[in-house]
């Protein structure tokens, strides 16, 4: 995975300026420590920084911001007068475009809508500078970055002062007078109706998950679109209530008007709004440049508007409040004939722990033109069997709504990565369980108990069940099928008591008891916890080392050795090299790592694209397609 280059410092500081009394209890020490500067030096320090670009500083007094343009023929695009092809000079709209973006940066301070307009001045002319600097030179550099800057100030600054509704249009007044900009979005798989707002990356909470850059040079804004889920469309049901996802914004001003050119535009402005993951270059005047991409900061938005970390505690130590929010969603809409990849979390976690993972995925040319992402959230504090059993409820949901008659050759080939505990919860959607699991934990037949109907029912989806039939492929990503490690277990003790067990099931056990004398086993008449199940080794482990793997179904084992040498790497301290193999895996795969950071790691990233990459590749096969099976991408924008 090619490591991105971070946005310019700069920009992001001057970005936090104008907002820092605003968000004045939320900013870190040293900025609120900044916040109390006396005002008047606030303006003075902030337009300083503004000042700061890739070339000399240069200090020009607000009223000066009219220049003597120099002009050279032939070098800028043509407009409809040919008479008029003509082309600033890089130096003289590098700095016009400095002291525009200045005057934005003063107007916004002052709460002054009119700083969206400076801004789009400063786009203009380093788009001027863009195209007739040397590509590849210190100029062409800098304009790219001012330009990038400049659009992104006029974008946060258009959302602040109600200038722009990124479904339709943009409000600048130019030289000629006001315009309506139209926006058009290119490359999404959502509908113009679901771009409710523009946030800025550069704002986005820190990811704690997030341990790799994911972020791509190159022309244009980076930007999050932020969408609320109505709940209309059956896509919606498997939807996030909140979904955040990558653009980048391009715009491509007609310079008549800036350089003082009469005649009429040689195309009317447009914001364009690209679909940062499968868009990765455009055109500028003849030649295909790299498109600017920011796939982490809407990870970052979303773990804070769900508020991941506050459900993983309460998920675990309180499982019965967050059960209701237990669900599988799709990072994208969904799209037929695309294989979904579903991740499972483990223990005390979140589906955000695959950030890496899944960005570094989403970055792979490719790799979105033949899957799409799923993740599936529970609260890990239940026992896994019933955890489980809300997936396979929700997989044969997907199905249902999606495939019903099972012909969708994405879904019926659905791979599922299980992290640790999500590991458990993998491997019981691709076996069967007989009755055997119901036998460790009753002395009488499910249909001889004295309960109701639903409770009937709730038992037998977690106790009877067979392989999920679509899924094709799984992967295990250092998952204890024998249990935790000795110290795992002892802390496993500690803290099992800790969590509360679930009320309905705590009810369901006390009736069955009361009803059905000596019907309850004791190893489940406590009510075990996934805690109890992975710590205390249960024969039940055992139990689940036998059941019957659906014969259509491949698995892979990837595990952590830790940072022992041989023959001292007996696992990743979390899980023992015995436990977290599996008899009859299609491959098993060493890494150098803990249990808490293997997720992070590049060669697992990497294995696990193998592994997907393969999966692809026999199916082509099988289907006799006869196609190159390397995944590539439309170079179209």
């Amino acid at each position: 995975m090619a490591m991105a280059h971070l946005p310019p410092i700069d920009a992001c500081v001057r970005r936090v300026i104008p907002r820092l009394r605003d968000s004045y209890p939320r900013v870190p020490l040293a900025a609120r420590r900044f916040a109390r500067f006396p005002t008047p030096l606030i303006p003075l320090l902030g337009f300083v920084l503004a000042s700061i670009g890739c070339r000399s500083t240069e200090f020009i007094s607000p009223q000066s911001t009219s220049y003597n343009i120099t002009v050279a023929p032939n070098l800028l695009p043509p407009t409809s007068t040919q008479s008029a092809r003509t082309a600033i000079d890089p130096d003289q709209a590098l700095r016009r475009a400095r002291a525009a973006r200045r005057d934005g940066l003063r107007a916004e301070w002052r709460g002054l809508d009119e700083s969206v307009d400076h801004y789009y001045e400063a786009v203009a002319f380093a788009y001027a500078a863009t195209l007739v600097a040397p590509p590849g030179s210190e100029d062409a550099d800098c304009a790219m970055s001012l330009y990038n800057d400049a659009l992104a100030d006029c974008l946060r600054s258009a959302g602040t002062f109600g200038r722009i509704d990124p479904k339709s249009h943009l409000m600048i007044n130019a030289p000629t007078g006001s315009m309506v900009i139209p926006v058009v979005h290119r490359g999404f798989v959502w509908s113009s109706n679901d771009f409710e707002r523009l946030l800025d990356p550069c704002a986005a909470p820190r990811n704690p998950s997030q341990h790799h850059c994911h972020v791509r040079p190159g022309l244009g804004a980076r930007q999050v679109v932020h969408r609320r889920n109505p709940k209309i469309s059956m896509t919606d049901r498997f939807l996030m209530d909140q979904s955040f996802f990558a653009a980048t914004a391009i715009v491509r001003p007609d310079l008549g008007s800036w350089i003082g050119r009469s005649g009429p535009p040689s195309a009317p402005d447009t914001l364009e709004l690209h679909d940062s993951i499968r868009v990765r270059e455009v055109d500028l005047v003849g030649r295909r440049v790299p498109l600017a991409a920011d796939l982490a900061a809407s990870a970052a938005y979303a773990q804070e508007a769900v508020g991941s970390r506050q459900y993983t505690l309460a998920g675990f130590f309180n499982p019965s409040s967050e059960l209701k929010n237990a669900a599988l969603t799709f990072a994208e809409p969904y799209q037929p004939g695309k294989i979904p990849v579903v991740f499972v979390h483990g223990l005390l976690d979140n589906p955000y722990h695959f950030t890496d993972i899944v960005n570094a995925l989403r970055s792979k040319p490719g790799f979105v033109e033949r899957y799409q992402i799923a993740t599936f959230r529970y609260p890990t504090g239940t026992t896994f069997l019933r955890s489980a059993a809300l997936l396979r409820r929700d997989l044969l949901a997907v199905a249902s709504t999606f495939d019903p008659q099972g012909t969708d050759p994405g879904l019926q080939n659905t791979v599922i990565v299980g992290f640790s505990m999500g590991g458990m919860l993998t491997k019981l959607q691709i076996t069967a369980s007989g009755d055997e699991l119901w036998k460790m934990a009753s002395t009488k037949p499910l249909e001889a108990l004295v309960t109701s109907d639903e409770t009937r029912t709730v038992l037998k989806r977690i106790f009877f069940f067979e392989p999920v039939p679509f899924v094709k492929r799984a992967i295990f990503l250092a998952t204890p099928h024998d249990g935790g490690s000795p110290p795992t277990r002892i802390v496993g003790r500690i803290t099992s008591p800790l969590v509360r067990k679930p009320q309905d099931v705590v009810e369901i056990i006390s009736q069955i008891d009361r009803d059905n004398p000596g019907a309850i086993r004791p190893a489940f008449s406590k009510i075990p916890t996934s805690v109890d199940l992975l710590t205390n080794q249960p024969p039940i482990l055992e139990l689940l080392r036998r059941l019957p793997v659906n014969p259509s179904t491949t698995y892979h084992t990837i595990l952590g050795v830790g940072y022992f040498p041989p023959p001292l790497d007996t696992g990743d301290t979390v899980v023992s090299l015995e436990s977290a193999r599996s008899e009859g895996a299609a491959s098993e795969h060493h890494v150098r790592a803990l249990h808490t950071d293997i997720c992070y790691k590049l060669e697992v990233i990497a294995e696990i694209e193998r592994i997907l990459d393969l999966h692809v590749s026999e199916l082509d096969a099988a289907a006799g397609a006869g196609a190159p099976v390397a995944l590539r991408i439309s170079e179209s924008d």
